[in-house]
This record gives structure tokens, C-alpha cells and sequence, in this order.
């Protein structure tokens, strides 16, 4: 990735309050390492963007762009007419054939170990994909570009992994814009993926969807965009981890049970089978239900109408 100048990307209906430089997009509390632009539609999440380190540029509505050419700090600011869509436009646009070498980085041939086993039915693309010593990868297994697979891992047949996920910004009766992911997808050592998986690789090209050493995921799983899953977790068949969530170690993910977008769960913690967790679930706990609650205080409740009736 290479540093971008504001003025070499603005479209003629947006307004160059002051010229800045990025390496890459993100929202506005993102940690990159890298200076990045975003785009903050109050003031609010202005205050988010300006306490970041990594965010060198600001996307504001014109209504916002005063206040943030005073208070950036130097930072690069844009106002644009259409925040959202113009953000992730200009994310597609970097990520097209005039843009992507500076944005995403040069494309490499892809590397297997010699001592992996890939079926001869896998399907793996040609760039961007590498794959770990003693890994076996099975028939019917589709693997995209940047994709990371560690030593020891086991993917079974059917799954997918490293695809796009879903990302799509309403655009009126213009209809749905479609958002690009070319983040990554990195899996550990020892991990096994059973069958007819789906993991999707992360958004920006910084960023990436993560699998810890030692973790199992049984079949028929979907793992969102961005989300980290921490070591040796073990997740059961047709449970979905939403975009984002941070998953930590030693954690039981039960069978059918959701963990929603942005929600943390703690190490050792259990989501018992079928709930669905839409906050944070704190380290060591167990949560039932749907909504997810204490396991404990669940089963009280569930008791208590059993008896009442």
C-alpha cells in the first residue's frame, strides 16, 4: 500500500477543504497502523476520528466540514454530498485495475507446501493464496485470494473460504452499491474446517478475518467479514458469527447459536446452543436464550413458568 493524496481522488462534486495523505480507508476507530481516511457524519463520531492516531483525512457532509477543517489537526478534509455511498464509491475505486497496486498491494502467485494434500477437485485460486505444511485440503474446497492457511490444518470438502462478504449501501431508488472485499482471510495452525463452511475475508485491504490456532468449526458454520476467532475454540455446526465479533480463546460456540456484529466474547466463555448473543458476553460466562442472558438466570426463568402452569 502506498500513501494517496485527497486532491488525486476527488470527484468534482466534492469539496477539498485541506489536502491530506492516506494509506488506506477505515471507520473511524479503527486501529491500522497505517494513516487512514474515513468518514464521520456527526459530530459525534468526529470526536471518535479525531482521538484516533491512525486517521490522517476526514469525509464530512458539508454541514460538518467547518468544524472539522478547525478542529483536524492538520488531518486531510473532504466534503462530499452522498457520505456513505461516496465513502465506499471511492473504497470500490481504489480497488479497480487504475488504483488497486497503490491501495491493495502487487498480486503473488500463489504458494502451496509440497507436503500439503490438496484434492485435485479443490478449487484454489491462482494469486494471492498460501497454504501451510502437512495442511489437507479436500475435494470440492474453494479457496480464494489472499487466503492464508497455516501448517496442520484440515478443510473439508465443500467449504469456502476467503470470499466476499456481504456489504451493500442503499442507494435509494438508485438501487443497492455493492462494497469490494479484498481484506484478507488468515487461519492458523491445526485448525479444522468441516464441511460446507463459508468464511468470508475482511473489507479493506489492511484489515483481515482471523482463525486462532487449534480452533474446530463443525459443519454447515458461517464466519462474517472482519471477525477474529481466537485459539482453540470450538464451534458447532450452523452456528453464524456475524461481521466483526471478537471471539477469544478456550470459548464453546453452540450449535444453531449466533453471536451478533461488533459483540465481544470473553475467553472461556459458553453460548449455549441456539442463542443469540447481541452484547458483550464477559470472560467465563455461559449465556442461553434469545435474546442471550446468564445461563443460570435462563434456566431460573424457564423453571419458574414451568411451575406456574
Amino acid at each position: 500500500m502506498e500513501m494517496i493524496r485527497l486532491s488525486e481522488i476527488c470527484l468534482p462534486d466534492w469539496q477539498l477543504v485541506r489536502d491530506g495523505e492516506f494509506a488506506g480507508l477505515g471507520l473511524c476507530g479503527a486501529r491500522a497502523g497505517i494513516p487512514l481516511l474515513t468518514f464521520c457524519g456527526n459530530a459525534k463520531f468526529l470526536r471518535i476520528a479525531l482521538k484516533n492516531p491512525d486517521i490522517s483525512c476526514l469525509m464530512v457532509p458539508q454541514e460538518l466540514a467547518e468544524r472539522a477543517g478547525a478542529e483536524g489537526s492538520g488531518r486531510g478534509i473532504c466534503a462530499v454530498p452522498n457520505l456513505r455511498v461516496d465513502f465506499f464509491g471511492l473504497h470500490n475505486r481504489l480497488c479497480g485495475p487504475e488504483w488497486a497496486a497503490r491501495y491493495i498491494g502487487p498480486d503473488r502467485p500463489t504458494v502451496i507446501d509440497p507436503s500439503a494434500q490438496v484434492d485435485a477437485r479443490a478449487i484454489i485460486d491462482p494469486l494471492n493464496v498460501t497454504i501451510g505444511a502437512g495442511t489437507i485440503v479436500e475435494a470440492c474446497t474453494v479457496i480464494y485470494g489472499r487466503t492464508a492457511i497455516g501448517p496442520d490444518c484440515i478443510i473439508r470438502s465443500g467449504s469456502m473460504l476467503g470470499g466476499s462478504g456481504l456489504e451493500f449501501m442503499r442507494m435509494g431508488t438508485g438501487g443497492m452499491l455493492g462494497v469490494e472485499h479484498r481484506g484478507k482471510l488468515v487461519i492458523g495452525s491445526r485448525v479444522e474446517i468441516q464441511y460446507n463452511c463459508n468464511i468470508s475475508r475482511s473489507l479493506f485491504p489492511w484489515h483481515e478475518t482471523r482463525i486462532g490456532d487449534d480452533t474446530k468449526i463443525e459443519s454447515l458454520v458461517h464466519i462474517a467479514h472482519g471477525s477474529h476467532i481466537g485459539k482453540r475454540n470450538l464451534i458447532a455446526a450452523s452456528a453464524c458469527i456475524c461481521g466483526s465479533a471478537v471471539i477469544g480463546d478456550d470459548v464453546w460456540i453452540g450449535p444453531n447459536a449466533t453471536v451478533s456484529s461488533e459483540v465481544s466474547v470473553g475467553d472461556g466463555a459458553r453460548v449455549t446452543l441456539g442463542a443469540v448473543a447481541a452484547s458483550d458476553v464477559p470472560e467465563g460466562a455461559a449465556v442461553t436464550g434469545n435474546f442471550a442472558i446468564e445461563h443460570d438466570l435462563f434456566m431460573a426463568d424457564h423453571l419458574n413458568k414451568l411451575r406456574s402452569k
